[in-house]
């Protein structure tokens, strides 16, 4: 054992009922154990409870995809969920030979791609230009890679890991993949934690790729799915517009995008990336400390320490002019939206924002609703599926309006009252209000271990999991100065973003 600590969150609850508060305190001890080769173990320790929440988090998401393959850390998580070669092979020997066959066909694929690059290059604006869309020799490998592929279908068995856990006990067996984390979680019965280390053990370093195309497919229909949504692509071009140069930004692949994944691509990022030193464990439920380091070391111990992955170094150009979409759509119902970047978490500006935005949202909405035309405003930080981040992204004001005659109005009316607000901040009672509401929500995640998990896992892949009280207890110290100072920093024209959906047809 190289660190353990003890970190008790839950002092940032004073000045709550102190019977309710000290619930909560019980309940949330984090206990640290870091092992030689790197690999972070977190428990929080439930003794009466019979079950455990378990997460596995690693610190890779589509913050370090390149372009060309966006989306492949999502496409890497699908793929880790086809076994191992001691989950889900019926003759590894012989599915071994074929992979090797595979993974040859494939350099030559791509090598036989380079060398036609001029051939194949898109040159439409509107993707419909190519000299040719293949070659008789690609033609020929695809072919050949589908051959081997099928057999290897054929000494696999589906799903694998999904019936070990459910065989035991399992539920809420789930995966993520987001701009900085990859997690795979499962609650089960405490005395059967050990099935989720030798299984998460063996994933996270004997991963095999199979049925690599089909479930490439899987993507694509899950992008058609996104794009089905009205206002998917509207979102999109409103975080391209914000964001110049950072793949926080970035949706989870475009359509150009999922037929240039490689095996060879998506094991540099699995090699590279899911090492012991890069991942963290975290347990909450029946189990303790004490008996968890040993059944760790067991299954991870035998991991070496390897270089630390590459990390993210894209940074966002200074904010240096306003920015406008008009997007005309007569499925979108007409809106204004205006979009600031704001720190990442780890700035001490950043805990405030979101007592910003709680309080507000309803400022604007009872601003609004004195012209009785129906306007509805949402504030979130929302950006592709995440709220929270640990580079700069945006918060986002955005107002539904009824007529988009009325537009250009209420665009006046917003920034009038920011102005205001940065000059005149808000009532003492608003803001206590806007921080109550964000203590009960935090009290409900705190009740829910696997709600709290995530966030304690969300907060080490961010910043650290010892930031997570400190960022609990800024928010809560916000007052109205602080939110009128964060709208007097960030809220200026030359950080804002403007997105307008209008109808079809309207004058341009």
């Amino acid at each position: 054992m190289r660190l353990i600590r003890l970190a008790l969150l839950g002092t940032f609850l004073l000045g709550v009922n102190s019977a309710y508060a000290a619930d909560y305190e019980n309940q949330l001890p984090i206990r640290e154990h870091v092992f030689e080769n790197g690999l972070r173990l977190l428990v929080i320790e439930r003794p009466d409870e019979s079950r455990v929440v378990s997460k596995i988090f690693t610190d890779m998401g589509a913050l370090n995809e390149t372009p060309g393959q966006f989306g492949s850390a999502h496409f890497l998580e699908h793929l880790m969920f086809k076994g191992t070669p001691s989950l889900g092979s019926r003759d590894w020997k012989r599915e071994q030979e074929l992979h090797k066959q595979i993974q040859l066909a494939e350099d030559e694929l791509e090598e036989e791609r380079n060398r036609a690059r001029n051939d194949l290059r898109e040159r439409g604006v509107f993707h419909d230009y190519q000299h040719q869309a293949t070659t008789p020799r690609i033609e020929e490998l695809q072919g050949l890679i589908d051959s081997l592929n099928q057999q290897v279908l054929e000494l696999n068995d589906e799903g694998p890991m999904k019936k070990w856990y459910q065989a035991y006990g399992g539920s809420r067996l789930t995966a993520t993949t987001e701009q900085e984390y990859m997690k795979f979680d499962l609650d089960l019965p405490a005395n059967r934690v050990e099935l989720f280390l030798r299984v998460e053990a063996d994933r996270m370093q004997n991963s095999v790729f199979r049925n690599f195309d089909a479930e490439r497919m899987i993507l694509v229909e899950q992008r058609l799915g996104d794009l089905n949504r009205p206002d998917t692509e509207y979102r999109e071009a409103m975080n391209s517009l914000v964001g110049r140069a950072s793949m926080v930004y970035v949706p989870e692949g475009y359509a150009n995008d999922f037929n240039q994944y490689t095996r060879r691509y998506q094991r540099e990022l699995y090699e590279d990336y899911f090492v012991p030193n890069n991942t963290t464990l975290i347990f909450i439920g029946g189990v303790t400390l004490e008996d968890m380091v040993p059944k760790v070391e067991k299954y991870f111990g035998h991991m070496e320490r390897r270089p630390e992955p590459p990390r993210y170094q894209g940074r966002e150009p200074l904010p240096s002019a306003e920015k406008r979409l008009v997007w005309r759509s007569n499925k979108l119902a007409p809106r204004i939206e205006f979009r600031y970047q704001v720190p990442g978490v780890g700035h001490p500006d950043r805990p405030a924002f979101d007592v910003l935005a709680e309080a507000l949202q309803p400022q604007l909405q009872s601003l609004l609703n004195a012209r009785a035309a129906g306007e509805k405003v949402n504030i979130n930080t929302r950006v592709v599926h995440t709220e929270r981040f640990g580079v700069p992204a945006s918060i986002n004001i955005e107002v539904l309006i009824s007529d988009p005659d009325e537009i250009a109005d209420i665009e006046k009316i917003l920034l009038a009252e920011l102005r205001r607000l940065a000059e005149e901040p808000l009532a003492d009672a608003d803001v206590a209000l806007a921080k109550k509401r964000l203590r009960t929500e935090w009290y409900r995640t705190a009740a829910d271990p696997n709600a709290l998990a995530f966030q304690i896992g969300h907060f080490q892949v961010m910043d650290s999991w010892q930031s997570l009280a400190p960022y609990l207890e800024a928010r809560d110290q916000t007052t109205a100065d602080d939110i009128a100072r964060l709208i007097d920093t960030y809220f200026v024209a030359r950080n804002r973003s403007v997105g307008i959906v209008t109808p079809e047809g309207a004058e341009e």
